[in-house]
């Protein structure tokens, strides 16, 4: 088998013998051997019209991630071609799909809207801008050139698929699928294609599918979502320590504000590292010089140290404060300054310790 077609459908009984007899017309004409996978979660006719025009029916699977990984695991071809069964993406455009593939030329082959036609209508102004942010930032985070990273119309190789390891149920398939295929070296292709209006009711949900996508890239850049925020809060619960302690009369709800700076600081840190071990030990992400650090054999150690280290000058100043209001009679305290920077001190120490612990923990090989 050369190309195996998956088409994830949901009450798609309007669009779907359209889209299959586009496909058949279309791969005969290929003269490669191929099949048409439909993977559905219908309450319509899509399954039985689709088992009239000859495609492998799967039933029941729920998710277009679950859609996709159904219909891989239920195929046999060579190349991989999944796409939209909504009319919207044209089957006329499967061997421009293929073309970089068969040539050896890529790996991963993307159909862009957005460096085709769209076809008046047919994608509305808030989806143009969505898909064009949500671009912008997977190429920003992970290092891609891409027009369409949202596109429903894509090709890619069969050991390549299989390489990925793909997880995600639901809409983040589609960005979990790209971001791996960048993290395992894929030659990634775009090609144009024209996008039409939709054959009957639209599933998408603007602000929540989204959302799903923003929300996946985030959690697979660490360094953008914890330790840029963390670089920002600490340097500015610093400067102001720094400020009140040598440049002027120290105030006390100023100090707070930077304790406070401090320790959400270094705890958005630990996450951020993490966060970091986590995805790389999923796969997605390479193991950089920060992740060889915090997995090192002696870290735990390291961060014991480091922990007591501040716990013990956090008590030394906690001692001082408790003796200077015993010496005023358990009377009036005046050393609320020291006091701050002392259960800094130990909440920081505690932090560290416990965090040592926790990273290394999910270290563990």
């Amino acid at each position: 088998m050369d190309v195996s077609i998956i088409l994830p459908t949901k009450n798609e009984e309007a669009a779907i013998g359209v889209v299959l007899k586009k496909c058949r017309e279309v791969m005969e004409k290929s003269k490669l051997a191929y099949e048409i996978i439909v993977v559905d979660n219908s309450s319509d006719k899509t399954p039985e019209i689709a088992e009239k025009f000859g495609a492998k029916v799967i039933k029941g699977v729920e998710g277009y991630g679950s859609a996709c990984l159904e219909g891989f695991m239920n195929s046999s071809g060579k190349i991989l071609v999944f796409m939209d069964a909504d009319g919207s993406y044209d089957p006329r455009f499967i061997p421009e799909l293929l073309k970089p593939i068969v040539n050896g030329e890529a790996d991963f082959v993307l159909g862009s809207r957005f460096r085709g036609e769209i076809m008046p209508d047919s994608m509305p102004i808030l989806h143009k801008i969505g898909n064009r942010v949500l671009t912008h930032l997977l190429n920003r985070f992970f290092g891609l050139n891409l027009s369409d990273a949202h596109t429903g119309m894509r090709a890619i190789r069969r050991e390549s698929f299989e390489k990925l390891r793909l997880n995600c149920k639901g809409m983040e398939f589609a960005t979990e699928m790209i971001v791996k295929a960048k993290k395992s070296g894929l030659r990634i292709s775009e090609i144009p294609i024209s996008y039409g209006k939709r054959i009957g009711k639209s599933k998408l949900r603007t602000f929540r599918d989204g959302w799903r996508h923003l929300r996946f890239m985030l959690l697979l850049s660490p360094t953008i979502l914890f330790l840029i925020p963390f670089l920002i809060l600490l340097s500015s619960g610093l400067a102001l320590a720094g400020y009140v302690l040598f440049f002027e009369p120290i105030r006390t709800h100023t100090l707070i504000l930077s304790a406070m700076l401090i320790i959400l600081s270094v705890q958005i840190f630990f996450f951020g590292i993490s966060s970091k071990i986590y995805a790389f030990k999923l796969g997605l992400s390479e193991r950089d010089r920060i992740v060889s650090a915090f997995m090192s054999y002696s870290f735990l150690e390291k961060g014991l140290t480091a922990g007591s280290a501040m716990l013990l000058f956090g008590a030394i100043l906690g001692y001082a404060v408790i003796k200077a209001w015993i010496e005023v009679g358990f009377g009036k305290l005046n050393e609320f300054n020291i006091a701050i920077l002392s259960i800094m001190f130990i909440i920081l120490g505690f932090q560290t310790i416990f965090s040592s612990f926790f990273v290394s923990a999910i270290s563990m090989e």
